[in-house]
C-alpha cells in the first residue's frame, strides 16, 4: 500500500466568523438583546467573556456611562448576563411612564391596527386585563373598524388581523369628494 502524500494530512484552516453585533436601541434594550442573542446562536457564540466584550463594543458613549460601574469592574461570573440585566433595568421606561404612555400617547397614525396593539400590549405587559387593553384599542381605531370590531368576541390576536382587513378596506373606499362644478363667468353685453 502506498504511503499517503505528506500534504494530504495537513489540516484545512478553520474558518473565523466575524460578528457584528447590531447598533443599540436605548427605546428598547429588551429586544436589542433578542435581536443580539439571536444572531449570538447563529454564529455559534456561547462564551460568556465574548458575548461580554460584543456588547460593550457595540455601545456608544453615552450608553456606556449608564454601566460604567460594570465595565470598571466586572463580576468574575456571568459577566454577560450582568451587563445585561443591568442595561435594561437602567434604560428601560419605568411602568408610570409606560402607563402614561398607553394611556394617553399612542395614536393608529398611519400604522395598521395590529401594529398599534402590539405597541399597546409591549407597554402594558401584564398591568392591564385583555378586556381594558381591547378598549383602549379600540378608542384608538377609525370609527368604520370600531363599528365592524365591538361586536366580535373573537381574541385580541383575531381582531387585530380583523381590523388590518377593514382598515385597508375602508382606505381604499375612502374618496374625496372633488367638487366638479364649473364657473361660468359669461360676460353680458
Amino acid at each position: 500500500m502506498p504511503d499517503e502524500h505528506p500534504l494530504a494530512q495537513v489540516q484545512q484552516p478553520t474558518f473565523i466568523h466575524h460578528f457584528k453585533a447590531p447598533p443599540f436601541w436605548i427605546k428598547n434594550p429588551k429586544m436589542w438583546f433578542i435581536q443580539l442573542e439571536s444572531r449570538f446562536v447563529t454564529a455559534n457564540i456561547t462564551d460568556d467573556e465574548t458575548k461580554f466584550h460584543y456588547v460593550v463594543g457595540a455601545l456608544d458613549g453615552d450608553i456606556l456611562t449608564y454601566v460604567s460601574d460594570i465595565l470598571e469592574k466586572p463580576p468574575v461570573s456571568n459577566k454577560y448576563l450582568k451587563l445585561k440585566q443591568v442595561l435594561a433595568e437602567r434604560l428601560s421606561e419605568s411602568e408610570e411612564k409606560k402607563l402614561k404612555k398607553l394611556l394617553r400617547d399612542l395614536e393608529l397614525g398611519d400604522k395598521k391596527p395590529s401594529y398599534l396593539l402590539r405597541e399597546m400590549q409591549q407597554l402594558a405587559g401584564d398591568q392591564l386585563a385583555d378586556d381594558m387593553l381591547k378598549n383602549l384599542w379600540l378608542q384608538r381605531l377609525p370609527v368604520q373598524v370600531q363599528a365592524v370590531l365591538t361586536t366580535s368576541t373573537d381574541s385580541l390576536s383575531n381582531l387585530s388581523k380583523m381590523a388590518d382587513k377593514v382598515h385597508e378596506v375602508s382606505e381604499i373606499s375612502t374618496v374625496a369628494t372633488v367638487n366638479t362644478e364649473k364657473q361660468c363667468k359669461c360676460q353680458t353685453n
